[in-house]
């Protein structure tokens, strides 16, 4: 396979072509142990097989701008941030993995919170991505040469701790961008104006850093070529750029797309589709002779190695991938596919965070940022372990309780597992979530449960069983509210609907704008019904959900003509449709069907009627309570990591 031939870029010659993207960690450094625990990540993905790993962001200089930059990246410049790079590079260089640097002289606009001082900075005076009424500074010219200078001191710091090569951070609407972009510099002065003066600063940090490391160590430029915006940079533009980076003597160009204003699409969302951005990075191939680095939802073995056969790029960089499965290069190399966790895209582990520290993890691997504290030892005992409920917890509670040397055994009371998760993957735009299914499903054959379908458990059976420890995983069931008119035939819940146990004829009315409404509404409108969703709060999604997928799953509902009225609450159901009431005024939708997709109930009987029955019980996922998969998994996954 291409994946897995050498690739150079200048002097480095990494073992095969796929890349980690560059990825922030949270606050996972802020942890006990937190410098060990980000080299432990690193590491578990060079072990996995990955050719070479880029770093995030590190700030090349914590003077001229402050507030979020210094929370959101590490630091190359004093002696204890050298010394745990240095780590970090003999541990990767151990597995034959090469490693780059990521320099940022800062974030600019995107450097704000809503209490910053100080005053963030930029190429001129804009808005703040973050808080539009605060604006920022336009930098003075001795900040940016100072900017200019640290940046060759970082690189040579890069080079002395043993990193291979160093990537410059200028994309997505970051500094480096703002001044490229004429929508966000605005100066008169050499460092703006037209492209060679908006350039200016670009070329001068290239200089810098060939200076400081010398001819024949690589540096590699990240660059979005389109942005995607009114007022952003044009494709034309972004080739232009593309040849004046080579001209200056980097290595490499990685490709990337948009900034913050369309950042569904930088990190693609889970209603993006694969390969979203290898068009940039064949366009830009195509007017450039030095190697090209593509991303952009590549987590998918055939699509990938079809990039580099096809000559759109020369390495493909995968980032959420390697945090579901630090060891998808090495599972695709030895033809293990059905062995790779797949990333759903759903951004609640990875970009939301996790728990209160807020680190970058994983919503279906709770091992990533804790790889040795949450590494799986085989059990003190070998013990008998029943899970009722083949939905995501209890799939992912028999998995990790036999992976440690349980005899485990599952009863599902349907024909088939997934649990939610079936209903989840209905619509075109989350098939990721099947190949969840295909995973945990395989993964139980692999570790030898015992799958019994078509079981359903009581008390008296279960205790029957006898076993050593019982987990249920029953799950939960939509809910029905209390409103005149709701036993119509009209009205079904949208688990109906995305089961096909009911149709959605004509008009539709959906209830509730969360992540099913909406899901559930787009799907119906891609299938050309009209489709309407009310939500009684002032907007749709929770707030809980992450920021991209909420643009994700905005801009999916636009772009799929559905009608949105927030604000809006239903009172009744009757024979003309929806009767609603919004801003102290009743009228009614016509409709000729309603779902509800108002949230779920536990269904909690089986496990509050084995309290006290059986030797030990824990009750995982949606039975405990109505949450997302990650609440599910990682649950779980805590329960059999223990027992």
């Amino acid at each position: 396979m291409r994946l897995f031939e050498p690739g150079r870029i200048g002097s480095m010659i990494a073992r095969n072509r796929v890349v980690m993207c560059p990825m922030g960690t949270g606050r996972l450094s802020e942890q006990e142990n937190g410098l060990q625990r980000v080299i432990d990540y690193y590491a578990a993905r060079a072990a996995g097989g990955v050719g070479t790993i880029i770093t995030g962001a590190s700030i090349v200089d914590t003077t001229v701008e402050a507030g979020f930059a210094q929370l959101a990246a590490a630091g190359i410049q004093s002696s204890g941030e050298l010394d745990w790079l240095r780590d970090l590079c003999i541990q990767v260089h151990q597995h034959d993995t090469r490693i780059i640097i990521q320099l940022s002289p800062g974030f600019g606009r995107l450097a704000t919170t809503p209490t910053a001082p100080p005053q963030p900075v930029s190429a001129s005076v804009v808005p703040c991505y973050w808080n539009p009424r605060v604006m920022t500074r336009e930098m003075e010219v001795p900040e940016i040469e100072r900017l200019v200078r640290a940046c060759g001191t970082a690189a040579a710091n890069a080079k002395s701790v043993g990193a291979d090569a160093v990537e410059i951070h200028g994309y997505g609407g970051y500094l480096i961008d703002q001044f490229q972009t004429a929508l966000w510099n605005k100066r008169t002065d050499r460092y703006g104006g037209d492209l060679e003066g908006r350039l200016r600063f670009s070329m001068e940090i290239i200089e810098a850093i060939r200076g400081a490391v010398g001819p024949d160590f690589p540096v590699i430029f990240k660059f979005t070529p389109a942005h995607y915006i009114e007022g952003g940079r044009e494709l034309e533009e972004g080739l232009g750029i593309a040849r004046r980076l080579e001209e200056a003597g980097v290595d490499a160009l990685h490709v990337d797309l948009g900034c913050y204003e369309v950042w569904y699409r930088v990190i693609p969302s889970m209603y993006e589709p694969p390969a979203c951005q290898v068009h940039l990075s064949e366009a830009v191939k195509g007017v450039v002779d030095i190697p090209v680095i593509a991303h952009g939802k590549l987590g998918y073995p055939d699509i990938a190695e079809a990039v580099l056969e096809e000559g759109k790029a020369d390495f493909v960089a995968l980032g959420r991938p390697l945090l579901a499965d630090p060891e998808w290069p090495l599972k695709v190399r030895e033809g293990r596919l059905e062995d790779i966790r797949p990333c759903i895209g759903d951004m609640e582990g990875c970009i939301s965070g996790t728990g209160p520290d807020r680190y970058t993890s994983c919503s279906l691997n709770p091992q990533t940022g804790n790889e040795r504290e949450y590494a799986l030892t085989p059990a003190t005992t070998r013990r008998s372990v029943l899970v009722i409920g083949g939905g995501p917890g209890g799939m992912e509670a028999a998995r990790v309780a036999a992976r440690r040397g349980n005899r485990v055994v599952l009863w599902e009371k349907s024909d088939r597992l997934g649990g939610t998760l079936i209903p989840a993957s209905a619509p075109e735009f989350k098939k990721d979530i099947r190949r969840l299914i295909d995973y945990l499903s395989a993964q139980l054959s692999r570790e030898g449960v015992e799958v019994e379908l078509g079981r359903e458990a009581a008390l008296e059976m279960v205790q029957q069983a006898n076993p050593d420890v019982v987990i249920v995983a029953t799950g939960g069931v939509p809910v029905v509210p209390p409103i005149p008119g709701v036993q119509q035939e009209r009205v079904c819940t949208a688990v109906d609907v995305l089961l096909g146990r009911r149709e959605a004829a004509g008009s539709v009315v959906v209830v509730g704008g969360g992540m099913v409404g909406c899901e559930t509404a787009a799907h119906l409108a891609g299938e050309g019904r009209a489709v309407t969703v009310i939500e009684m709060m002032p907007r749709l999604v929770p707030e809980g959900a992450s920021f991209i997928a909420k643009m994700g799953l905005v801009n999916l509902l636009r772009e799929s003509g559905v009608t949105v009225l927030t604000g809006t609450k239903l009172l009744e159901i009757n024979g003309g449709g929806a009767v609603v009431a919004s801003g102290g005024e009743s009228s009614v939708l016509e409709a000729d069907t309603v779902i509800l997709a108002v949230g779920f109930r536990p269904v909690s009987s089986l496990l509050e009627a084995l309290e006290g029955k059986v030797p030990e019980l824990h009750g995982v996922g949606d039975c405990v309570r109505p949450g997302k998969i990650l609440d599910a998994v990682w649950g779980a996954f805590h329960v059999a990591r223990k027992i």
